[in-house]
């Protein structure tokens, strides 16, 4: 009997041996054994990611810099920052399981006063103030084996959702040796364009110099190789896409270099505008409309290509404007004309406008598209069926009734003819390609995107409307356009990822139901601090008023009691929140405590389960009658 014991204990010592060991071993080599069964894979790297990560042909090393101890000592706010360490370390780990060993991570504590601290300030890193003279740190660097280092100086647990974003962007940034050229053809200087104040108040947008229009133009110089062009007519053959901004009085010569290199396969963005209130060329900038003065357009090329833009004709849609805020005065009402487009209103099908949400315009034009044979339209940008358009001189009064949406941006795919081929001018070109040739066979469609308002470029229309509005505005707009047309890699769809939301129902019904059920405590003491701090001042101007000298102990006892209530009463609140952030933090601990303890609980279960069966089969029924019981 007691061998049968000593080896049943034996087995299920060796059991449970072998159940630790297993999950010990998975918990370090099944790491990358994992599975994302969301709908949106939101918590996997996306293929645009991988794409980059795929393509690195140098090893990258990336440090993760990150004061744990200040996390743990300091201010409340700071603790914060621990969950998102988590949240930031998993990430870039991921990054480097799926690099095959071409990218490796370094996580560093740089405590005060020693060489990673030093190491930190001299790669950039922005540090938080904590008590003392200690710091916080918390940021990711890139280096390169050729000495390029790129850093986040401060990840903020604010932009979560824009993390990947943010990092895929950096390694991009630092690896990309061939970027795309851009060349931009502007008859503006957005960076000295700016609104008169008037219509700036109208339209609720800032003017500080900050948001004065480069907003745009420095995310396209950050990603491309871009070059400046002058209207000299010199040929564009060799960039990958060409901008023309606000095209106006182009010579013949810069118009027959636009037509070839159309013509010859090219890409081509043009933003035009037929009021563009702040053009700085056009008198007082947007101080008045002048006619001519304010517009632009490339009709000349782009009514052969099958889009033309009227002029004096803007856009306008009740649907789509811009609310102004409540209590605002009719007279400071915002113009009829600026427009949030969002919804149906974005073209998306087909790739195009990835991650693209939102975007504002003000005082756009609208193009007309006619058919041209081997050029194939598709509209980016429209207004709602409530959309009508308006004179530039008289935005109150309707040219048109809204009975179909108007086109604002459209892409034009094809073989195009050339605009200039009837023309008599000296420099015009002949149908095909530089020198007049046929289209070689397999040469790449031409692209060409238009856009028929200026003002999408501004600063102030393009920049975030609100710290929580991160990405899918007019910045990423421009950006998905050049990526879809240089067919580099699409950062605007990882952007467009992070605003994918990840609501935890369950807390948020608890937090709901913990808050109604507190309310009315929570009213009364905060009815209560009040009433405690309006009689703190009272006694505070008794005392400026001299009165305290006449009855000094009563106020002195009053002032003492008040105290004492107020003090209490937000004790208990700050317990009735500390409450509620406990009841939270139980239901995390007890999903931890599930998901640790259910592995091993089921691997224990099954030998158990069987040792049992094997046991009972063991048992031997007695044979013959049951024994009964004589009387």
């Amino acid at each position: 009997m007691l061998k049968k014991n000593l080896k049943v204990l034996t087995a299920i010592f060796l059991i449970a041996l072998i159940a630790f060991s297993s999950i010990t071993l998975l918990a370090k080599v099944g790491r990358a054994l994992k599975v994302d069964l969301t709908e949106d894979r939101i918590y996997s790297l996306s293929d645009e990611t991988g794409k980059i990560i795929n393509g690195l042909t140098h090893p990258l090393r990336l440090k993760l810099f990150f004061s744990r101890t200040e996390a743990l000592k300091g201010f409340d706010s700071l603790r914060a920052y621990n969950n998102y360490f988590f949240y930031i370390r998993d990430l870039v780990r991921e990054y480097a399981s799926r690099s095959h060993g071409k990218i490796s991570l370094e996580i560093i504590d740089p405590r005060r006063d020693s060489r990673e601290e030093r190491e930190a300030l001299q790669y950039g890193l922005r540090p938080i103030p904590t008590a003392g003279d200690d710091r916080f740190f918390f940021g990711l660097v890139l280096t390169t084996e050729f000495g390029q280092e790129k850093a986040i100086t401060l990840l903020a647990p604010e932009r979560q959702q824009l993390a990947e974003y943010d990092i895929t962007e950096m390694i991009y940034g630092a690896t990309s040796r061939a970027k795309k050229k851009i060349g931009i053809l502007a008859s503006v200087n957005l960076a000295a364009s700016t609104y008169p104040a008037e219509m700036a108040r109208a339209m609720g947008i800032a003017t500080e110099p900050g948001l004065k229009g480069q907003s745009v133009l420095e995310q396209m110089k950050s990603h491309y190789d871009v070059t400046m062009l002058t209207p000299d007519g010199a040929s564009f053959q060799k960039l990958d896409a060409v901008v023309v901004i606000h095209p106006r009085n182009l010579s013949e010569q810069t118009l027959a270099a636009l037509d070839r290199y159309v013509v010859g396969g090219g890409k081509l963005v043009v933003f035009q505008d037929p009021a563009f209130m702040a053009d700085p060329l056009a008198g007082t900038a947007g101080s008045a409309y002048a006619p001519g003065q304010n517009a632009s357009n490339l009709n000349r090329l782009l009514s052969s290509w099958g889009c033309e833009m009227p002029a004096e004709i803007i856009a306008a849609d009740p649907g789509l404007a811009v609310r102004s805020p409540s209590g605002q005065d009719a007279a400071a009402a915002r113009p009829s004309t600026l427009m949030a487009l969002k919804g149906n209103a974005i073209h998306h099908e087909g790739g195009i406008n990835t991650g693209v949400t939102r975007v504002r315009v003000f005082n756009a034009g609208t193009l007309k598209l006619k058919a041209v044979p081997g050029i194939t339209a598709d509209a980016l940008l429209r207004t709602s069926e409530t959309g009508y358009t308006v004179r530039v001189d008289n935005p109150q009064h309707r040219a048109s009734e809204g009975k179909e949406p108007l086109c604002l941006g459209v892409r034009l795919t094809g073989y195009f003819p050339s605009a200039l081929a009837n023309d008599s001018a000296q420099d015009a070109p002949k149908a095909g390609p530089e020198a007049g040739a046929k289209p070689a066979a397999g040469k790449a469609a031409a692209v060409v995107i238009v856009f028929s308002d200026v003002d999408m470029l501004m600063g102030p229309l393009a920049a975030p409307e609100s710290a929580t509005a991160l990405a899918g505005g007019n910045a990423d707009l421009v950006l998905s356009t050049m990526e879809s047309l240089t067919g580099s890699v699409s950062l605007a769809s990882i952007k467009a990822r992070g605003r994918i939301m990840r609501p935890f129902s369950a807390v948020d019904r608890m937090e709901e139901n913990y808050d109604q059920s507190t309310a009315p405590t929570v009213a009364a003491l905060q009815s209560e601090i009040a009433a405690g701090e309006r009689e703190l001042n009272s006694l505070a101007r008794k005392t400026q008023d001299g009165e305290e000298s006449l009855i000094k102990e009563e106020i002195l006892r009053s002032r003492k009691m008040t105290e004492t209530k107020v003090s209490r009463a937000r004790e208990e609140l700050a317990a009735i929140q500390h409450q509620k952030r406990v009841m939270v933090e139980g239901l995390f601990t007890k999903g931890k405590v599930f998901i640790l303890l259910a592995g091993p609980v089921a691997i224990l279960l099954i030998p158990a389960l069987m040792l049992t069966s094997r046991l009972f089969r063991r048992i031997e029924l007695p044979k013959g009658k049951l024994w009964t019981r004589g009387i």
